[in-house]
């Protein structure tokens, strides 16, 4: 597991930081670093990236 400060909120403990997990074996989990809550599942958390990237290429383009 990876510690990581994310633009994300504990809904339970309040705090930033998480574990994201690095290897297959430690499942796909984002959990709390701070209480272990479970957060959401790795693929849902590269979706958002994905699409928030995909959002700002795109006002990049029309400001351009």
């Amino acid at each position: 597991m990876t510690k990581v400060t994310l633009d994300l909120t504990c809904s339970v403990c309040g705090q930033h930081q998480f574990h994201l997990p690095v290897k297959a074996q430690e499942g796909a989990n984002v959990c709390c670093a701070n209480c272990t809550a479970f957060k959401c599942k790795t693929w849902d958390l590269e979706k958002a990236l994905t699409a928030i990237q995909r959002r700002q290429a795109t006002l990049s383009s029309i400001a351009a």
